[in-house]
């Protein structure tokens, strides 16, 4: 077994080693058809311009096309900002306070203020990017315990911006598919004028107006009803405008998601800058000003 696995793995590195299996897909014709041009064949000029499309595609700061690694910091971003506004929201409706009182923001904010100006030399303003809520509120649940002084601060405020769910689009979101809670089977048990049971996918794409002709999957791992439709309602909106439904599934569910998503699309794109730099290695051709461009 120990060999055979060894023979296996030789294979898959000889196959990824391969120069001349390393092609790279031209930009698609108006009749659909791609064709592919292998990396070995590439003039010098095209392997430079190919590396810099990939190192566009991972680090370009571009608002509208922005690279996967920025897009990474992006989502870790709107991520916290809505885990923010939650702890915010459930501080005002009094279920994390000790007292189990309504905590509103501004009253929030002024209190926190005072206690930071007690203890100046705890809090440095510099710093507040970097010192957790919970030095100043204990007690709290794990999931707020992170959340840094000047987060809170900003929230308060309703400084956190504008939520851009440009990336999120209705594809992803119908991709991730759909999962009905044991109530929600219930809700859709549906008959048409002839007595007849309707299919569930039918009866929530008429729930949400979603014209029946687009896909839409049962996934154990999909959204269930609520979480769906929270999402196909998404828009952009500052965060204190967001449901708390759709603060929630966006923190839990739908970022992490597309984190994962742009996480493999970096995988694709390194591998591509991996085959081209073993190549370019090969044929003596040198990639360096491309890279310090």
């Amino acid at each position: 077994m120990n060999v055979m696995r060894e023979k296996l793995t030789e294979a898959i590195e000889a196959k990824n080693n391969d120069i001349k299996s390393f092609v790279w897909k031209l930009a698609r014709k108006a009749d659909g058809t791609q064709e592919e041009i292998r990396l070995v064949d590439a003039t010098p000029e095209q392997l430079k311009t190919f590396y810099s499309h990939c190192e566009s595609m991972l680090h370009s700061t571009d608002k509208i096309n922005p690279g996967r690694y920025v897009l990474l910091q992006i989502i870790d971003e709107q991520r916290r900002k809505c885990n923010v506004e939650l702890f915010l929201r459930k501080l005002e409706h009094g279920t994390i306070c000790a007292d189990n009182k309504p905590y509103p923001r501004h009253l929030y904010f002024q209190d926190l203020r005072a206690y930071m100006n007690a203890h100046k030399e705890d809090f440095p303003s510099n710093e507040l990017n970097n010192i957790s809520i919970a030095s100043c509120t204990g007690g709290l649940p794990r999931e707020f315990e992170r959340i840094s002084i000047k987060e809170v601060l900003d929230g308060c405020l309703d400084q956190l911006g504008w939520f851009d769910n440009k990336h999120i689009t209705f594809s992803f979101i119908l991709n991730m598919g759909v999962y009905l809670t044991p109530a929600e089977m219930k809700e859709f048990d549906e008959k048409d004028k002839d007595g007849n049971t309707r299919s569930k996918l039918e009866v929530i794409k008429e729930h949400l107006n979603i014209k029946n002709t687009i896909r839409l999957t049962v996934k154990p791992t999909g959204l269930n009803f609520n979480e769906l439709r929270a999402m196909v309602n998404l828009k952009p909106k500052k965060y204190f405008d967001l449901t708390t439904d759709q603060l929630t599934v966006l923190r839990n569910k739908v970022l992490f998601k597309l984190e994962n998503e742009v996480m493999f699309h970096i995988e694709q794109w390194e591998e591509r800058m991996r085959q081209l730099r073993m190549v370019a290695e090969n044929r003596g051709i040198s990639l360096d000003e491309v890279v310090n461009a």
